[in-house]
């Protein structure tokens, strides 16, 4: 291998690292680092809870969500998120695919998923809970599209969910690494069959 291959070598694959790097992201937030009976705020938005302890940077905001590792659902402990008021709103402004998690409530409550923030726009998802808020069972919201907000809807502080798992949409910038990267791995896969 020539100096002048192993240099295109290393160009494309490095290329291809970036195109790579745009591919969604998937994220699980368990509310275990948010502080107990603290509101869970920006904690996942690079912020902090209700008691000022801070958190990772998911690019989600957290709305009348609270934390809580007692009263239900103890087989979610440490800590699990319900829902402090009648809606309780979960923001990503970024957007995303998918939405999974675990929940329980002590009355009828659904998970309804919206295309703009603050539970605006078009609903395109919604379930119901599971009713044993002692023992979280695992649920989906099914939706096409991308959505920016997801509701907990039900009678205040009845209802709570856990490890919440969402799929982001790549933010624009990374849409054009990756365009970019996929057309410099082509110019160097032509260039290397004329040679």
């Amino acid at each position: 291998m020539t100096v002048k291959s192993a240099l295109k070598t290393s160009v494309l694959a490095g290329l291809l690292g970036l195109a790579l790097q745009a591919q969604a992201a998937t994220i699980i937030m368990n509310f275990d680092g948010v502080t107990s009976n603290a509101a869970v705020n920006e904690f996942y938005n690079g912020g902090t809870d209700g008691a000022g302890a801070s958190g990772v940077n998911y690019g989600v905001s957290y709305h009348d969500f609270i934390a809580t590792d007692g009263a239900f659902g103890q087989t979610s402990l440490p800590n699990l998120a319900y829902n402090g008021a009648e809606l309780a709103v979960a923001n990503v402004a970024a957007g995303f695919t998918s939405l999974s998690f675990t929940s329980g409530a002590f009355t009828t409550a659904y998970m309804d998923v919206y295309s703009g923030l603050g539970g605006s726009g078009t609903l395109l998802g919604s379930v119901q809970l599971g009713t044993d808020p002692f023992s979280f069972s695992a649920t989906s919201v099914t939706f096409s599209g991308v959505a920016q907000s997801f509701v907990l809807r039900g009678n205040a502080s009845q209802a709570g969910i856990d490890d919440v798992q969402i799929t982001t949409v790549p933010e624009p910038e990374t849409y054009g690494m990756m365009l970019a990267g996929l057309a410099l791995v082509g110019v160097v896969a032509r260039r290397k069959q004329r040679a």
